[in-house]
């Protein structure tokens, strides 16, 4: 038994010391040049790294996995050869050590081998200790390592404090409830638009957008007439989290690797969500995207906070909008999704229920979006003509349902999930400064203090239900503020910095009651 046990033993420790010896080799050989790579395609930190890579690649474009090898292919090899020169090293000394053991050999000395085996152990852990170290100070500079770490270990009290539920709120419904139409634009921010109008671009890459937000509401704290936004804070810069915040008034944050893209029983399920409340008011619910709606949980979500009904792109397949072989990017294009949208919406209309269609569109994703057949040859670079050809599909389809029996007593509402995860068109614009682009049509509701308002995306749960006609006793729900009220935000009350410091902490609050 006792001989049973060290061996046991014995297997996890050298187990332990190949897990802990190549990843020091890892990162010391090939972290360096994979931080550039990343620090130059994407604008991202190690929290969202890990978040997404929690939820699982299921359904995702991962073609930029061939341009980080094709980056950082010698370093990679590098790496691979060193592993095997080193693995090799301790097997042939073992297999020399057992030999020696065996056969008695007179020539060797009693443990040499041994002792030896044991030198070139430390060697490589040394090694790969002294390969570590810079390789992650760099990484730590550029994606902030230590941050998430510290903020693992460093709890908050802003959920206790502040957090309010819509279960335990007064919230008066309108006389006759409208349809809600939610338009979540992959990537979408205000910095596509010209300079001259808060934007950073030489020429406004999206005038439909800016002229809808002119025409209707949409909240920022630029001011004079510039095009503003809402800024995603820790927890809400990308879809899933955006998603998530914008229904519910809370980041994501839950443990890494829960709600793994539907494997678990239940997201988030004693969350109180928007989709949770319509159900409740009697809509009928559907969510629409052009990709695999099982991508970083979305369909867990939206089937589990409203029942809603899916529809993605194995859904078009069945239904005859593309072959069962057609594929590009994540699935299919926009301007494809538009004409299903249209669909969809005429068959939700034609109901006696209320309804809410949301959907998310995807060509402006990152790496560089995808430009399609639709897509004229305006500007030299692809992003802007992508960007420039999403700002007139939505327009075109704004315009269709104008057009619509439905569209009076229907409120649509136009948001940017987070701004763009990779530089283009966006370099060295401060991240405070890259807001998502919000706009609210077709609502009745007029604003107590005007649309300057410094917010963020948990601002936006209760804001759409104030849009939709409703009252809310407070105007606050989750940690967001309704902005057409004159009370204050969490980030106007506490200053930015501090809100988003606070909501990038542990919460006991958050895991007790949200984190199932």
């Amino acid at each position: 038994m006792k001989k049973t046990l060290k061996a046991f033993i014995s297997i996890i420790i050298r187990i332990l010391f190949w897990v802990v010896s190549l990843f020091l080799l890892f990162i010391g050989i090939a972290g360096k040049p994979l931080t550039d790579w990343y620090k130059h395609t994407f604008n991202t930190n190690f929290r969202e790294i890990i978040y997404t890579f929690g939820l699982g690649l299921k359904g995702a474009d991962i073609s930029f996995f061939k341009e980080a090898y094709s980056e950082c292919r010698k370093e990679l090899l590098l790496f691979f050869a060193v592993a095997a020169i080193c693995i090799l090293t301790i097997l042939l000394l073992d297999v020399i050590d057992q030999r020696t053991k065996r056969n008695s050999i007179k020539d060797s000395k009693p443990g040499s081998v041994k002792i030896f085996r044991g030198i070139c152990r430390i060697l490589i852990l040394c090694t790969g200790i002294i390969l570590f170290v810079p390789s992650y100070r760099y990484a730590d500079e550029i994606l902030n390592v230590s941050g998430f770490l510290k903020s693992r270990f460093t709890t908050t009290t802003i959920y206790e404090d502040n957090y309010v539920s819509y279960e335990d709120t007064t919230i008066a419904a309108p006389e006759k409830k409208k349809n809600l139409i939610i338009i979540y634009m992959e990537s979408m921010e205000t910095t596509y638009a010209s300079k001259d109008l808060g934007g950073y671009q030489d020429e406004n890459l999206i005038p439909e957008l800016t002229e809808l937000a002119q025409q209707n509401v949409s909240f920022g704290d630029r001011g004079n007439g510039m095009l503003g936004g809402t800024h995603n804070t820790i927890g809400t810069t990308w879809t899933t989290s955006a998603i998530l915040a914008s229904e519910s008034g809370v980041p994501f944050s839950f443990r890494v690797g829960r709600n793994q893209a539907g494997e678990e029983d239940a997201f988030a399920e004693n969350l109180p969500t928007l989709g949770d409340f319509l159900t409740e008011q009697g809509y009928r619910q559907m969510f629409l995207c052009g990709s695999d709606s099982e991508f970083g949980g979305k369909r867990a979500y939206f089937e589990q906070h409203g029942n809603f009904e899916i529809y993605d792109y194995y859904s078009a397949i069945e239904d005859g909008y593309i072959d069962k072989d057609y594929k590009v990017w994540w699935g299919l294009e926009d301007h494809r999704l538009y004409e299903i949208a249209k669909d969809r919406i005429t068959e939700l209309a034609s109901g006696s229920e209320p309804f809410n269609l949301t959907m998310l569109t995807v060509d402006t994703h990152h790496v560089g979006g995808y430009k399609c057949d639709w897509c004229p040859d305006i500007y030299d670079s692809k992003t802007a003509n992508v960007v420039a050809c999403a700002d007139r599909q939505i327009s075109d389809f704004v315009k269709w349902c104008s057009k619509q029996d439905f569209y009076d007593n229907t409120i649509i509402i136009i948001l940017g999930d987070h701004p763009r995860m990779d530089k283009k068109l966006v370099k060295d614009v401060d991240k405070f400064e890259r807001e998502a682009y919000n706009c609210f049509i077709n609502t009745r509701k007029k604003t107590d203090s005007g649309n300057t308002r410094l917010a963020t995306t948990m601002d936006l749960f209760p804001t759409i239900i104030s849009a939709m006609g409703y009252d809310i006793e407070g105007d606050r729900l989750g940690l967001g503020t309704n902005l057409f009220s004159d009370r204050k935000t969490l980030a106007e009350e506490m200053t930015y910095e501090k809100f988003n410091d606070e909501i990038g902490k542990n919460s006991k609050y958050f895991h007790k009651h949200f984190d199932n």
